[in-house]
């Protein structure tokens, strides 16, 4: 071979290399585009699918009636899966409203207790955007108000009122422990297990 090809051939095996290096960047940054867009689009379906749970007192006249509720409510845009729920009051935790009730308040459950009080908790339940569950729904009795007037002043305590401790997950199970008064929740890998849950 002479000396005059050689040139030509450096050239062309430059040329070559060129293109094969070129070749890999672009796939690289082909794929680099794949693999942000798909993170992307993970994150923009995970917020799209974000529960979030508030808890609501509301003292209000209803058909001239008197009632205490006790809310929750998926002020959030995706389902909650409700995964324990707790009743604490003075970080004692009680398994249903009528045993809070009866302890803060000398409320007496009885026969006609489905006249007065209806309560309901939200363990094992799926919670879609808008719902609203009333744990709580006390009205006012006629004949002996003044447990209900009790309630009402426990409720209205602040610090002192009764609390829920709820542990709820997304669709992609992501799961947050919240009391209902927090606009930021803490996240947990797992929803703890209620040693006493709220039971109704």
């Amino acid at each position: 071979m002479s000396n005059s090809k050689l040139p030509s051939l450096l050239d062309r095996h430059w040329a070559e290399s060129a293109l094969a290096i070129g070749a890999i960047v672009i796939a690289a940054a082909s794929l680099w585009v794949g693999y942000d867009t798909m993170r992307t689009n993970h994150r923009l379906v995970v917020a799209a699918s974000w529960p979030f749970l508030e808890q609501n007192f509301s003292d209000a006249t209803y058909t001239q009636q008197q009632l205490l509720t006790v809310d929750v409510t998926n002020a959030g845009i995706g389902p909650a899966k409700v995964e324990s729920v707790e009743l604490l009051w003075h970080g004692k935790a009680y398994r249903s409203a009528d045993e809070l009730l009866h302890v803060c308040c000398g409320y007496v459950p009885n026969a006609d207790r489905q006249n007065d009080m209806i309560t309901s908790t939200l363990q094992g339940w799926v919670m879609r955007p808008g719902d609203t569950v009333h744990l709580i729904w006390y009205r006012r009795p006629t004949t002996d108000p003044a447990p209900w007037e009790a309630f009402k002043a426990v409720v209205e305590s602040g610090d002192a009122a009764p609390k829920f401790r709820i542990c709820y997950c997304s669709a992609f199970n992501q799961c947050w422990l919240t009391n209902g008064h927090e606009l930021d929740p803490p996240r947990v890998k797992v929803c703890p297990v209620a040693k006493i849950p709220l039971i109704g």
